[in-house]
């Protein structure tokens, strides 16, 4: 009862919404991910939380070992997450793709998310580094008091979200990309480079999840746990529903609120809190707020 008190509080709960909303960007970032991979390619990529947790390692390298000036950072951080979108395809995916066994991808992205993070440990060790905020102060409204980090990152996920949607929905690249992934045969013979729209594919997933590692290293310290915010996006995923990428957004949205506002309850069982909610969706509404079918791939 106090932390319901403590949650209708207009300052606490405005605050609240704005953390939440936050978080629920970078899960959105890294579902949006998923449900691309699961469209054109018809991979469960298990490997996401780590790719988000190489991101914040790469770029606290770049801007802390290498010392580069933030202009220069953001495109070396671009071409890194692109190498490693590249490389992650052809290691975890390519090889594979015709294999008999239909879920021999779904598990390489498993032993690609160990191999991550073991490199990721031998090359910044095990202890957590810290990264400072990419935008220092709070902005004061009355007697609100909002971090930048946080609307900073609320910012940059709803552009990224929205190019992501311009580049599906609009644009003719988006459309060969969508062509190409619903009939490869058809494709290669239209000559549309199917290897080249894979590899788009994964370079687009891995940006996405690797600027939300970016966005969310000054919140939490840079360490390999960050890959376990991959569970979060799941179950934005399953909330909002498979094949939709409105619902993984919305999905990751509410999961990130009821993480937050659960805060005011409890801080030790906030997991237990976001995964019961869950449980509660899928009761009632099995295929996610806005489930639709996922069409078979070639």
């Amino acid at each position: 009862m106090q932390g319901l008190n403590i949650l209708l509080q207009p300052n606490v709960f405005m605050q609240l919404t704005i953390n939440g909303v936050a978080m629920g960007m970078i899960y959105a970032l890294m579902a949006m991910g998923l449900i691309l991979l699961i469209r054109a390619i018809g991979v469960m990529n298990f490997a996401q939380g780590e790719l988000l947790m190489l991101g914040a390692f790469i770029t606290w390298g770049l801007t802390y070992q290498v010392k580069l000036p933030f202009v220069l950072m953001i495109p070396a951080a671009m071409l890194c997450f692109a190498f490693v979108g590249v490389v992650f395809m052809f290691v975890a995916y390519w090889p594979l793709r015709t294999a008999s066994y239909p879920t021999a991808t779904v598990i390489s992205t498993m032993g690609a998310a160990m191999v991550i993070r073991e490199i990721a440990t031998i090359t910044w060790g095990s202890l957590p580094l810290v990264s400072a905020p990419l935008v220092k102060g709070v902005v004061r409204v009355g007697s609100l008091r909002l971090q930048y980090q946080y609307l900073l990152t609320i910012a940059i996920g709803a552009v990224l979200i929205f190019l992501v949607f311009v580049l599906f929905e609009k644009l003719y690249a988006g459309r060969i990309m969508q062509a190409a992934a619903q009939d490869k045969y058809a494709a290669e013979l239209l000559g549309i480079p199917t290897v080249l729209t894979t590899a788009a594919t994964y370079i687009i997933v891995v940006t996405l999840a690797s600027v939300g590692g970016y966005m969310i290293a000054p919140v939490f310290l840079v360490n390999v746990t960050l890959g376990t915010l991959q569970l979060r996006a799941f179950a934005g995923v399953v909330t909002g529903g498979f094949g939709s990428v409105k619902g993984a957004i919305v999905g990751s949205l509410f999961i990130g609120l009821v993480e937050s506002y659960s805060s005011t309850f409890t801080t030790t069982y906030k997991d237990a809190v976001v995964f019961l909610v869950l449980i509660v969706v899928l009761l009632f509404r099995p295929q996610g707020l806005f489930g639709e079918r996922v069409a078979d791939k070639a």
